[in-house]
């Protein structure tokens, strides 16, 4: 097994941020370019539009990529070489017409025709506007952290190999080029879980790890954590243009994603479920055979999660999702030894009203989950010792936002303590309101709890994947002793002269 630091995107091209200089600059640059072309045309036709709708058209026109953005985020029909952008609510006009490159070409007033041109609605324009300040804020972020001329790479091995260790801003700064890595977020998913499962399958035989295996079980840590962040970015924002993808290898992609849920991690299997929740109705399908045909509890527990999940977030699933759910009496019956064990551990009458309760009255489920976040977090902060602004009186007063990710930052065994299955169909409702960056600290608050690797956490990652494979027998971590250490086996000699020779 390689120690190595994973050399992420090796075949891809070093994707760059664009440079993020002042908007007025390239105003500017954009303005003598136009000079003699449509420039002096646009400008005197504003007089088409008055008051806001004419302030919404100068601040269009005087910062170019604004406008150049909403072009690339709308996937435009190809027979339209123009648009017309509605400055009012009302989409009556006035219009601000531009190639489909964004290049500005005139005002036409309220009234006049748009027959031949691709409106973009007022509401869709204020919407995209709204995101490309949310984008120019994520690449200023990303500069900040890896430099002025950095390289996407960078951030996207930092974040692979760290572990626990990433931050809420490191992921922010990822997010920037996530739509023009989303298959490679998820060809590397998917090559990340086939790595840990073959690493895991060797680690399980082994008896006993010495100080000599650290590097190995660091390494093996770290490639599982990197599973849970490559799932947040492969999905954060949907399926969009690689749906077909998605449909196409529903039940290859789920089958995998069982594999990481050996180790019982209800960390990984928020994650998951966030996963399958953005990707939507085309993993429907396949989630269904899933929760009623499982062959095993961690593939049953996936879908029930996933199903949750894409039904709070997606209305048109609802229906759907309730239906499958109320068919889980009848199967109950085909289920296997493994997962017929798992339920019958667990208040199935309680965890399906759980579940419904989750789906009709969300509003609800998510008041009792935020109380339930802030009494787990309250209480995993008492024993710390942390500055002012993160130490609380009561429960009511840890903040929202830190409660939730308290929660999803807990490794608790989901397969060992059934309790734990139901606290994470609690957190749904929670779970399909997020976003990635939900997920992680900030940075400020992250350095005052990180904790260095021990090699028991790996250990506990592959306990229950030994117990899932057959192999019953306990792993211990063995000491090795120093040089001039008493030689364990007892001889009276130091350990460099004894057994250090054998």
């Amino acid at each position: 097994m390689s120690t190595d630091k994973p050399k992420m995107f090796e075949s891809l091209r070093d994707f760059t941020v664009p440079d993020v200089s002042d908007s007025t600059d390239r105003s500017a640059r954009n303005r003598a370019e136009d000079q003699g072309g449509h420039a002096i045309h646009f400008l005197k036709r504003l007089d088409r539009a008055s008051g806001t709708q004419e302030e919404l058209a100068l601040q269009l026109y005087n910062d170019p990529e604004v406008l150049r953005f909403v072009l690339r985020s709308i996937a435009i029909p190809r027979e339209f070489d123009r648009v017309a952008v509605s400055l009012h609510e009302a989409d009556k006009g006035p219009y601000l017409v531009a190639t489909r490159k964004g290049r500005f070409v005139t005002c036409l007033g309220e009234g006049m025709k748009i027959d031949d041109l691709y409106l973009i609605n007022h509401s869709r324009l204020l919407n995209y506007i709204e995101k490309n300040e949310e984008y120019r804020r994520r690449r200023k972020l990303a500069t900040s952290l890896v430099g002025e001329k950095h390289q996407m790479k960078k951030l996207l091995t930092r974040i692979a190999s760290k572990g626990d260790d990433v931050t809420r801003e490191e992921m922010l700064a990822v997010s920037v080029m996530q739509p023009a890595l989303k298959l490679a977020f998820i060809e590397k998913l998917l090559e990340f879980i086939s790595n840990v499962s073959d690493n895991s399958r060797l680690l399980v035989r082994r008896k006993r790890f010495t100080k000599k295996d650290w590097p190995v079980l660091k390494g093996h840590y770290k490639d599982y954590r990197a599973v849970g962040h490559l799932a947040l970015l492969a999905s954060m924002n949907g399926p969009g243009g690689v749906e077909g993808a998605v449909a196409d290898n529903a039940e290859y992609l789920l089958n995998s994603l069982v594999l990481p849920l050996f180790s019982g991690d209800m960390a990984m299997l928020l994650r998951f479920a966030w996963f399958i929740g953005k990707m939507g109705k085309s993993l429907l399908p396949e989630l269904k055979r899933m929760f009623l045909e499982p062959e095993l509890h961690e593939e049953w527990a996936l879908a029930f999660m996933g199903l949750i999940v894409m039904g709070i977030r997606h209305g048109k699933t609802r229906g759907k999702v309730i239906e499958i759910l109320k068919r889980l009496p009848d199967a109950l019956k085909n289920f296997g030894w493994d997962i017929g064990n798992f339920i019958t551990r667990m208040d199935l009458e309680g965890i399906m009203t759980l579940a419904l309760t989750s789906l009709v009255n969300t509003d609800k489920a998510y008041e009792r989950s935020l109380t339930s976040a802030r009494r787990l977090c309250f209480e995993a902060h008492q024993p710390c010792k942390l500055p002012a602004l993160y130490t609380w009186e009561k429960q009511a007063d840890v903040p929202e936002g830190m409660a939730f990710t308290s929660v999803l930052n807990a490794h608790f065994n989901f397969s060992e303590h059934t309790e734990i299955f139901g606290l994470c169909l609690a957190f749904t409702p929670r779970l399909a309101r997020c976003d990635a960056e939900d997920f992680y600290y900030p940075h400020d608050y992250y350095r005052h709890v990180n904790r260095p690797w021990q090699p028991e956490d790996t250990i506990d990652l592959i306990e229950h994947d030994r117990e899932k494979r057959g192999e019953r027998k306990p792993v211990k971590v063995e000491r090795t002793p120093n040089r001039n250490d008493p030689c364990p086996c007892g001889s009276g000699k130091k350990y460099k002269r004894c057994c250090l020779l054998k």
